[in-house]
């Protein structure tokens, strides 16, 4: 008996894991990218002709690299409103950009085709874009 609630207690989750994004609502947007804000987190902020400027969440990376890359340009770029869990404010909801592409391709297709001192230049911008 004594092995059997130990192997209980030895086979139950430590802590709770936070449980996984639920998408809300996914939109494809076109505008021009203007830059960064940073608050809490960062976000990028788009002009997007009709609805003004709107702010979201950069993805994974190259997305920020690519952003950046073209700022001041016109980009589309899905965006995904998400109910997420963040340690200070718990359940919220938040947008966060999950693909960008210009007229000459997407953000993954643009950092594939740099070279690994392109990428570094690359990264190296964007860090200082957002320090």
């Amino acid at each position: 008996m004594r092995r059997a609630f130990l192997l209980l207690l030895l086979t139950l989750p430590l802590g709770a894991a936070a449980p996984p994004d639920r998408i809300l609502h996914t939109e494809t947007l076109s505008g021009t990218f203007m830059g960064w804000e940073r608050g809490d987190y960062l976000w990028a902020r788009i002009a997007v002709p009709g609805r003004g400027t709107i702010s979201a969440m950069p993805g994974p990376t190259p997305i920020g690299q690519f952003l950046e890359a073209n700022r001041g340009r016109r980009v589309t770029v899905e965006i995904r409103t998400v109910l997420t869990t963040l340690p200070e404010a718990g359940e919220t909801d938040i947008r966060r950009i999950v693909r960008a592409r210009n007229n000459l391709g997407t953000a993954d297709v643009w950092w594939r085709r740099l070279n690994i001192v392109q990428r570094r230049a690359a990264q190296r911008r964007y860090e200082g874009a957002i320090d």
